[in-house]
C-alpha cells in the first residue's frame, strides 16, 4: 500500500514538473508555473481513471467467463460467481446479530461532529475484522475463499437500537482486542497487509483504536433511552417551531455538535447471499488466493454475475469517457492559449531577429 502511495506520488511529481518545464517555454511566469502544475494534476487523475477503465474492462471479461461456468486456470486471476456460504458455524454480526461469513465494524462514542455541515468527522474508537471459512457454489463447483476481501460497493449500516446497544455491550465486555490506540498511520496501515496476507479462510482481528472506556461510547441505561434512527429521520422530517425543542435533541457545545447515539457499524456479507469474488486460482486447494508477495487483495462484490457486468462495463464507459474527454480539455486549452499574444512569452531577440530576417527574405522575394 506504501508502495502504491509512493509510485503514485512519484508519478503526480514527474507530471507536474514536466508540464511545468514544458509550459514555461511558451508563457511567462508565473503563469507557466501555474498552468504546469494545474494541467500535471488533472493529467494525474486522467491517468488514474483510464487504470480504472483499463481494470474495469479486465474484470468485465473475467466476470464474463464466470457466467458460462469456464474452466479455472492454476495461477491465473479469475472470478467467480455464486452464493457463498460457511463451511461450519456462520458468523454472527456483533450488534446486528444477523449470521454472516464476513463483518466489518466500526465503534465510536457519541460525539458525531465537529463540522459547520454536520458531516460525522468523529474516528473510530474499535474496529474489526471477522471472516468464517466459506464456500461459493459456482457453475464449475465449490471454490473456497481463502483470503480476506476488499468488500467493494457495500454500503455501511449504522445500526442503532436496543438490541443493537446490548448486543454491543456483550461483544465489548466478551471480545479480546489488540490495542493499537496511540500508534501512527503506518502501523495502523501495516494492519491492512496482516489482513490481506492471511490464506486460510479464517480471520479474527479486533482492534482498540483510542483507550476510551466503555462506559463512555455505552454508557449504562442507553439502551432504555436509546433514539433509534427511525426517529431521528422522523423528527428530521418535521418541522421545528420551537427552537428549544431542537436544543433538546442535540447538544452543542464550543461549536461541537453531540448526538444522542453511538457510532454502530457494520458491513457484512451475509449467509447465502449471491456474490463475485476476484482472486488467483489455487488448485490444489481448489480457492482464490490474493497475489502472492504483493498486498492487492481478493475482492468481493455483492450481486449477480449479471449485475456486477453490468456495474463494470458502466463503469469501464465512464472512467474512459471522463479519462480522455479532460485529456483532450487540458491539450486543447493549452494550444488556444498560446494564441493569446499577451499570454506568450517574448522570443529571444535572436530568434526575433531570424523571423524578422525571414519575413523580410520572403518579402523580398515576393516584390520580384
Amino acid at each position: 500500500m506504501l508502495k502504491g502511495c509512493g509510485l503514485a506520488l512519484l508519478l503526480l511529481t514527474g507530471l507536474v514538473g514536466g508540464y511545468m518545464v514544458w509550459f514555461d517555454q511558451f508563457f511567462k511566469r508565473p503563469e507557466s508555473l501555474i498552468f504546469g502544475a494545474v494541467a500535471g494534476v488533472i493529467v494525474f487523475f486522467c491517468i488514474g481513471a483510464l487504470e480504472n477503465a483499463w481494470r474495469a474492462f479486465s474484470d468485465w471479461k473475467l466476470v464474463s467467463r464466470a457466467q458460462f461456468g469456464s474452466q479455472l486456470y492454476d495461477g491465473y486471476k479469475t472470478a467467480v460467481a455464486g452464493p457463498i456460504r460457511p463451511e461450519g458455524e456462520p458468523l454472527t454480526a456483533p450488534f446486528s446479530g444477523k449470521p454472516c461469513v464476513i463483518c466489518e465494524y466500526d465503534i465510536a462514542r457519541r460525539q458525531s461532529s465537529t463540522s459547520d455541515d454536520g458531516k460525522d468527522t468523529s474516528g473510530s474508537d474499535y474496529a474489526g475484522f471477522m471472516m468464517t471459512p466459506s464456500k461459493i457454489d459456482t457453475r464449475s463447483g465449490e471454490v473456497r475463499l481463502l483470503g480476506y476481501p476488499s468488500l467493494e460497493d457495500i454500503p455501511e449500516q449504522n445500526i442503532v437500537s436496543s438490541d443493537s446497544v446490548s448486543n454491543a455491550r456483550k461483544f465489548l465486555a466478551s471480545t479480546q482486542f489488540e490495542d493499537r490506540s496511540g500508534l501512527k498511520i503506518v502501523s495502523v496501515l501495516s494492519v491492512f497487509g496482516e489482513l490481506w496476507a492471511d490464506d486460510d479462510g479464517k480471520v479474527e482481528k479486533h482492534m482498540r483504536l483510542r483507550s476510551v472506556p466503555t462506559e463512555e461510547i455505552l454508557p449504562p441505561g442507553l439502551e432504555a433511552n436509546i433514539v433509534s434512527l427511525d426517529d431521528e429521520a422522523i423528527a428530521a422530517d418535521e418541522p421545528h417551531d420551537d427552537q428549544e425543542e431542537l436544543e433538546d435533541d442535540e447538544q452543542t457545545e464550543a461549536g461541537r455538535v453531540f448526538s444522542p447515539n453511538p457510532k454502530l457499524v457494520e458491513k457484512r456479507v451475509e449467509v447465502g447471499e449471491t456474490v463475485v469474488v476476484f482472486g488467483i486460482y489455487d488448485e490444489m486447494r481448489r480457492g482464490l488466493l490474493p497475489p502472492h508477495g504483493t498486498l492487492n487483495p481478493n475482492r468481493l462484490m455483492i450481486g449477480t454475475a449479471e449485475e456486477v457486468e453490468g456495474r463494470l462495463r458502466t463503469s469501464m464507459l465512464s472512467f474512459s469517457i471522463g479519462g480522455l474527454l479532460f485529456l483532450i480539455l487540458v491539450h486543447a486549452a493549452f494550444y488556444f492559449a498560446l494564441k493569446l499574444p499577451d499570454a506568450r512569452k517574448p522570443l529571444p531577440e535572436p530568434e526575433k531577429a531570424a523571423q524578422h530576417g525571414q519575413l523580410v527574405g520572403v518579402a523580398h522575394d515576393s516584390l520580384l
